[in-house]
């Protein structure tokens, strides 16, 4: 694996960390509390990044068929935030082994019949994680006051 996607995945890694944080202490009920006109909720966010995840690695850039996970933000009320840690954790795991698999920035990526690079990808990856981190802030905010700072 090259420095330069090295440090992409260590800056994916620390970005699916903050977003699993905002889950920190919180009880099923306000994990799924919504603050917000669109319904967005902190379990459905954990949810949604785990099938972009799937959708971006294993899909895109490692050519499977269909993604895991489920794309929508209402969870449903059997899954519990532990099942919703553990698979997005999962999804990295993947995600990492497909990474590193290829190693390079370079590695080509199609998407919609263009083509992209590693990268590409990976940057895609990270900036989705990072604005739905930046939306979780604010729930949780709303819920609790937590500022996480």
């Amino acid at each position: 694996m090259t420095p330069e996607i090295a440090h992409l995945l260590r800056c994916l890694d620390e970005a699916r960390k903050g977003a699993l944080k905002k889950l920190d202490g919180l009880s099923e009920e306000d994990a799924r509390r919504s603050t917000v006109d669109s319904g967005t909720n902190l379990a459905g966010l954990i949810q949604h990044l785990t099938f972009v995840e799937s959708m971006w690695f294993e899909q895109v850039v490692g050519g499977r068929s269909l993604p895991r996970g489920i794309r929508s933000m209402q969870v449903d009320p059997s899954v519990t935030l532990r099942q919703l840690r553990a698979a997005y954790k999962a999804s990295w795991a993947v995600s990492d082994e497909i990474i590193k698999g290829l190693g390079d920035g370079d590695a080509p990526v199609e998407r919609n019949g263009k083509k992209h690079d590693l990268r590409w990808a990976i940057d895609a990856v990270l900036g989705e994680t990072r604005r739905h981190t930046g939306h979780a802030d604010i729930i949780r905010e709303q819920i609790d006051g937590s500022t996480d700072r």
